[in-house]
């Protein structure tokens, strides 16, 4: 009985300290106008392990699509371009901020209202699942239009 709390025990510890190696902060969603088909989250990703972790992938129920996006320069224009990893390097953080990596929602079904929350689930290449609570904020569009 006594190894068997033992190793439950040390299986919950293990599957805590994992699950803390990634912590994620900063999250919002930006609101929307009336009828708009897509959104953006950003965030901030600290990878606490020895290990390089990516991000491979997000979902929420708020939209039909949920994809990872970058802003690249092209023929002198930003662009918004789908990528397949947000890399976040051992013992470093990353940051998902408008005018480079961010969350894609396509295909909003509502609006999306300051005030709101937004639950998200973020896929890393470890099996690593961590679902976040975001919250809907106005922010305005510092930089040049974007093209997809």
């Amino acid at each position: 009985m006594k190894s068997l709390f033992i190793l439950l025990f040390s299986l919950i510890f293990s599957v805590n300290s994992m699950a803390s190696e990634l912590m994620v902060s900063g999250q919002y969603v930006r609101a929307t106008p009336p009828h708009a088909k897509n959104s953006a989250a950003f965030l901030s990703i600290s990878n606490h392990s020895n290990k390089v972790v990516k991000l491979i992938a997000a979902s929420s129920d708020i939209a039909d699509r949920v994809e990872l996006h970058n802003h690249i320069k092209e023929d002198g224009l930003m662009k918004m371009r789908q990528v397949k990893e947000v890399v976040i390097n051992a013992n470093s953080k990353v940051t998902l901020q408008p005018g480079g990596y961010h969350v894609m929602f396509l295909g909003l079904k509502n609006d999306l209202k300051e005030g709101q929350n937004v639950n998200i689930t973020l896929y890393f290449d470890n099996g690593n699942e961590v679902n976040i609570d975001a919250p809907v904020q106005k922010i305005s569009m510092s930089h040049k239009t974007m093209h997809h």
